[in-house]
């Protein structure tokens, strides 16, 4: 029997080895330090967005619950629905599946996240819509996940679209930079002030949000309002939770067009009002999203960029899938298919 014992405690090294993953803590968007066994094996998200990265990152596997807006790539489908939203966890659902992580926004309360952490629960809340912010997300995740090496490739192609925006705008004065009216959803005139994923993508494509200092996050303004304001761009952000056909896109864009109120408006006038589909404005697609802002912004600085072919390259590489539907329109015309480095 003296013979098998160090075979026994090597093999019950093995297994405490095995079981024990390394310690690591992440600060969140709140502040929160939060101390994790990586690489975690079970994930939850409550975010569309967070759920996007997982997946890009190839931790698709751990995944065993999200949140109903949760809806791409389009075999997370298969993942149980643990809430409609960060808003809106089902909780009792989320404990009986004791993950190791679960993603959240901003939307989760301190009572619910009390709740799971108490639990056992990690758990991170993280502000998809800043994009500095994800790419710090991005870097999280992947040490979470034990997907450096993946994370590492996607930070540095997202930074890379981000870096690009920032070099070719970076020489532009206050005068230089298009003023823009952007309404979203179905609602004429909804507009974003400052601090939305809607404001922080216009104003980092080097737009001027001519609703930025409203007192409401989401303000119900006038055509008065905005004829008085007399932007030079229209955008319209449509829903995140659906896909959309060209023709959906473009049949939009003419109604916004042929609205009477609006003949006079400078954006009407001259034909620069663009629709935008809302599935590239938060997470891994938010970059593909400011790549057409910014070259209906500034086509003559971004003649050669091709959001489309970016956004192909972005999704095939890290998701495996096809591009379709419209994701802008116009479409923005480029001389020249010219992928980025």
């Amino acid at each position: 029997m003296k013979e098998k014992t160090p075979g026994l405690l090597i093999y019950l090294f093995m297994i405490i080895a095995v079981g024990c993953g390394e310690p690591i803590t992440i600060i969140d968007f709140t502040g929160h330090e939060v101390d994790i066994s990586a690489p975690v094996n079970t994930t939850i998200s409550l975010a569309g967005a967070g759920s996007e990265i997982i997946w890009a990152l190839d931790g698709g596997k751990s995944m065993i619950g999200r949140s109903e807006y949760s809806d791409f790539p389009p075999i997370i489908e298969n993942v149980p629905i643990v809430g409609k939203s960060s808003n809106s966890p089902d909780l009792e659902k989320i404990l009986e599946l004791k993950p190791d992580l679960v993603i959240a926004d901003g939307m989760l309360s301190e009572e619910d996240r009390k709740v799971l952490e108490e639990d056992g629960v990690a758990v991170i809340v993280e502000r998809f819509t800043d994009p500095y912010r994800t790419l710090l997300f991005i870097e999280n995740l992947g040490k979470a996940l034990g997907k450096q090496e993946r994370a590492d490739e996607l930070f540095s192609l997202l930074k890379g679209y981000q870096d690009l925006i920032k070099e070719r705008t970076s020489g532009l004065t206050p005068e230089d930079k298009p003023t823009v009216f952007l309404e979203w959803l179905a609602r004429p005139y909804h507009s974003a002030s400052n601090g939305t994923s809607y404001h922080n993508q216009v104003t980092f494509a080097g737009g001027v949000n001519i609703a930025a200092d409203e007192t409401v996050n989401y303000p119900d303004v006038s055509p008065e309002w905005v004829m008085e304001k007399n932007p030079d761009i229209l955008l319209h952000i449509l829903g995140s939770t659906a896909n959309y056909s060209e023709e959906e896109l473009r049949v939009r864009r003419d109604e916004i067009m042929s609205r009477p109120e609006l003949q006079n408006l400078r954006a009407v006038k001259e034909g620069r009002v663009y629709v935008l589909s809302g599935t590239v404005i938060t997470g891994v697609r938010s970059a593909i999203g400011e790549l057409y802002l910014a070259k209906w912004f500034y086509p003559e600085l971004f003649e050669d960029i091709n959001p489309g072919s970016e956004h192909e390259r972005l999704i095939e590489k890290f998701y495996n899938i096809e591009l379709e539907d419209a994701y802008g329109y116009p479409y923005p015309s480029t001389p020249q298919d010219v992928l980025l480095n």
